[in-house]
Parts: C-alpha cells; structure tokens; sequence
C-alpha cells in the first residue's frame, strides 16, 4: 500500500500509514505471551530486589539517627542536615549522564557497576568518624545511585510496551516501601541486639548490614541483566528474540544511534516534560521529608525509639498494596493524570490528620495515609513521561530531567522538619501540603493539553486504527508524529 504523506506542524514531511495492516508484527501471540512472562519473572522482580537495596541505602541515615550516630560523630548544628542534603546534590548532578550511559554502554554492566560502588560508599558510613567523612560518602553515595534510581524506568521502556510499563515500574519503585518497612525491622534488630558486639555501635553495624547485600547483587546483576533485545546473550529463542525486537519498534523504539543531539534538545524544550517536572517536585519534597523523617515524627508521638522503627512498618505495608493496585489500574486503562491526582488527595488528607490533632491514633492514620498517597506517584509519573516520548535520547533525557530537576527539591524536604517544630511539625507537614497540591494542579493541567492536542490531530490527521509505530520515520518529529497520540 503506498504511503501518504503529510506535513507536521515543524513543517517536515513524514509518512502517515493509514492502514497499519501492512506492518510486521508478531505472527504468534503465544510467543509474545511465553516472551513478556519471561521478562516479568527474570528482570522485574530483580530490579526490585535491586531498587530495595538501594532505598535502604538511602535512607538508613534516618534510622542510624535513632541510635548514636550524632553523638558519636559530634554532628553539631546543621550537620546532620548537610548530610542528608548532600546526597541529592550527587543524586541530581549525574541523572542525564547515567541515563545516556545507560543506551551507550551495556546495561547490565552500568547497572552493575554503579551499585558495586554505592555499596561501597554505604559501607564506607560505617567506618566515618566525623562529620566531614559522612557528607562525602552521602555525597558518592548519591552519584553511583543515580546508575539504578533513574536508569532502570529507560531500561524498562526497551523492553515493555507504553500499557505494559506502569505495573512493572510501580513494581520496581513499590519495592521502596518494601524497603521502608525493612528498614524499621532491621533498625529494630540491629540497633536492639549488636549495640557494642565487638566495640561496634549499633548505627555502624547498620550500615555494614545493609551495604554487603547490595555489593553481592551488583556483582551478580553482571550475568543476571539482559542488555536489549537486539543484543540479549542467548536467554530468549530466536522466534522470542524477534518479537521483543518487534515489540521494541512498536513502541517507537527505532532509532539507532546511543546518542542524538537533536533529541536531546528537543527534550529541553518540551513542555510536557517540563509539567511532569512540577509533579514530580511536588512529590519529591513529601518524600525525601516522609522516607528520612518518619521513624522521629513517630517517635515524637509519644513512643521509644525501638518502638518508632516497628511503627514505621505499617504505613509501607499499606502504601506497597496501593501502588500496585493503583498502577496496575492505570495501566489497564492507559491514564495517567487521574491516577496522580487521586492519590495526591489521599496525601493531602494525611497531612491534614497529622496537623489537626495532637492524638496519637489519628496522627498514625495521616502517617499511613500520607505513604499511600505519595508513593503511586513514581510509577505513575515516570511511565507517563516514558509513554509521551519517542527516540532512546529523548526518552531518556525526558526521564534524567523530571527525576534530576525534581530531586534539586529533595534537599527542601530535607530541611522542613526542624526540631524545634517538634512534636507537631506544622510547618514541614504545611509545606508538604502547598507542593501536593501543585502537583495535582500540574497533572489536571498536563492532561488537558494533551488531550487537546489529540483531538487535533485526530481531526487533522484521522485517528490511528492500532498503536504500532514499527514503520514511522519519527526522525526530526519525534512524539509531534501525525500518528503519535499522547497517554492522558
């Protein structure tokens, strides 16, 4: 069938496919199905196991605070602070350049490598003996995580389709409040039963736990990870080899080079990406503040500090099950914006518990409710920013940016919840409130452009009869492609 072709608003000719019949696809959906159960059982629940990992090593600080790290580093003043902040000054200068590594170099390898090394700088934590040697390790600690936190979405997206890749990043990300209530059970162990075992404080033994589980798994996530699906090593047959390389075009991944300038610039300017950043800044600030600061805002409720990491498991727990189940929803009906705004008002509605009374089983419900309000904004955030972009650069660039930007946002939620705003916290949990809010205005307000732009093509161009993008030239277009229609 000969092609149409029809200008875009840049201007560039491109070729519209009306009748998507003439395009390559898998001859056997049996093959496709035995291919995606592959990939969920080998890549998604390592990467899980992976991303745990890495929130452990994030955020045990907030639990080492509970023993004696500040007095046996001398933290005086802001110290503790500046550590905490640090570590997102790392996280956020080397998001774009990860993401860029992860197309030029083989995946398997930049991921492995970049989590030996923050499992050393973790394990590092346990040997400081002041103030200076904690911010440096948080400082590497936060470069070398950015191989995994930021890259693994973009590594996803080679290998899943746009309505197949919320559940499994929400998998991945969900495994963070995994982490969280982890985190309050080993705290709990450690901190209650290998305080002083061979002159060792118990915060120190902490670190040393956590860290040699990640250096194990980076050194087996060598032989572990497959690359892409042009380049597996040997894990797939050759019939489920083609069609994960056909699904791969499907979804627009059809360029070539590692590194694109033009896409790169393009992601600069789009304001799509720029909308999904306020999103995600809004949730980026309850988070940092929430995962850090929530085993002292339970302490201050009235409980031991052995008793605030055990009362620190459940808001995970609930927040593990609502990421799921709110991800898996979305991806069934391909919407985004509806989802974030959703669960953005069950964070609000946390906060507001927290503020309104001084008793203790209402300020745990907000406690709760405010990690099931955040923690879906992950996935949903990220795999909406995946699914409105096409080319591996701008994809990739589009995820580094909201992620990157955003964590400058981080070091806020770092610094909100101030001692002398104990035991209420009204003015952390206020500013928590304002940027919620802001990303739920954002996401309505992403949503309605979108929508309104594919209307408009729709009227101008027609409206595509499947989503296969295998045959379009999207070269100099990108997602501004006549048959491209954004996810809402």
């Amino acid at each position: 069938m000969d092609q149409k072709i029809l200008p875009t608003e840049r201007g560039c000719s491109v070729p519209l496919i009306p009748n998507y019949d003439t395009i390559e696809r898998p001859v056997d959906e049996r093959i496709e199905k035995r291919l995606i159960r592959k990939l969920d059982f080998r890549l998604i629940p390592w990467l899980a196991i992976l991303y745990l990992l890495l929130s452990l090593d994030r955020n045990n600080i907030g639990n080492a605070r509970l023993g004696t790290l500040e007095k046996d580093l001398n933290l005086v003043g802001n110290d503790y602070y500046i550590a905490l902040m640090i570590f997102f000054a790392g996280y956020v200068l080397f998001h774009i350049p990860s993401n860029l590594m992860v197309k030029r170099m083989r995946p398997s390898y930049w991921i492995s490598s970049t989590m030996i090394m923050w499992g050393i700088c973790s394990l590092c934590q346990s040997i400081t003996q002041n103030a200076m040697g904690l911010i440096i390790c948080r400082f590497f600690l936060g470069v070398f995580e950015t191989g995994v936190g930021p890259s693994t979405p973009l590594f996803l997206s080679f290998w899943y389709q746009r309505d197949e890749l919320a559940t499994r990043v929400a998998v991945y990300f969900g495994s963070s409040t995994v982490a969280g209530a982890f985190a309050g059970a080993i705290a709990y162990g450690v901190l209650g039963s290998l305080n002083g075992v061979w002159g060792i404080a118990g915060w120190r033994w902490l670190f040393i736990v956590e860290a040699i589980p990640t250096i194990v798994f980076g050194i087996l996530s060598f032989w572990a990870l497959p690359d892409t699906p042009q380049t597996d090593n040997g894990w797939l047959t050759p019939q489920e080899k083609k069609v994960a390389i056909q699904r791969a075009k499907q979804s627009g991944n059809t360029d070539e080079k590692p590194f694109d300038k033009d896409q790169f610039f393009a992601a600069l300017v789009d304001y799509k990406i720029w909308l999904a950043v306020v999103i995600y800044i809004g949730l980026n600030v309850a988070l940092a503040s929430f995962a850090i600061f929530l085993p002292t805002i339970i302490r201050d409720m009235g409980f031991s500090s052995l008793n605030a990491q055990l009362l620190s498991i459940p808001p995970y727990v609930a927040a593990a099950c609502l990421v799921f189940v709110v991800s898996w929803n979305s991806d069934r009906t391909l919407e985004r914006a509806y989802h974030v705004v959703a669960v953005c008002l069950l964070g609000i509605l946390g906060y507001v518990f927290l503020m309104a009374s001084p008793n203790v089983a209402i300020r745990y419900t907000g406690a709760i409710l405010i990690a099931c309000g955040v923690y879906p904004i992950i996935p949903l955030t990220l795999s909406w920013v995946s699914n409105n972009q096409l080319g591996h650069t701008k994809r990739g660039v589009a995820i580094a940016m909201t992620s990157m930007i955003a964590q400058c946002f981080s070091m806020l939620g770092t610094q909100i919840y101030r001692q002398e705003d104990a035991p209420l916290y009204l003015f952390g949990h206020s500013v928590c409130v304002v940027f919620l809010i802001f990303a739920a205005c954002s996401a309505l307000l992403l949503r309605y452009l979108l929508h309104k732009e594919n209307m408009h093509r729709d009227l101008k161009y027609g409206v595509p009869q499947n989503k296969d993008m295998s045959g379009l030239d999207i070269q100099g277009v990108y997602d501004k492609h006549p048959q491209f229609r954004y996810a809402l």
